[in-house]
């Protein structure tokens, strides 16, 4: 992120949480349709170790992601 004034590197932070909260349970609903054995077989078991792959890796990335913006925020200089 380039060096923003605090007043938009908050703004920018907030969103990027909102966005966060937003998408965190995106793949939630599959994940239990597939531990209430929706599909089963050999397909249902790779589609499964899948998405449950993907929900932890989107997980991280938004966590990262909200991590890295409120980094940037605490070393943001107070507004004189």
């Amino acid at each position: 992120m380039a060096d923003l004034d605090p007043a938009a590197m908050r703004a920018v932070a907030e969103r990027i949480q909102r966005l966060s909260d937003e998408h965190w349970w995106l793949l939630t609903p599959t994940c239990r349709l597939m531990e209430s054995d929706t599909w089963v077989g050999p397909s249902g078991r790779r589609f499964d170790t899948q998405v449950h792959t993907d929900q932890r890796e989107l997980h991280t990335l938004l966590k990262q992601a909200v991590d890295s913006a409120n980094r940037k925020l605490a070393s943001t200089p107070a507004e004189p």
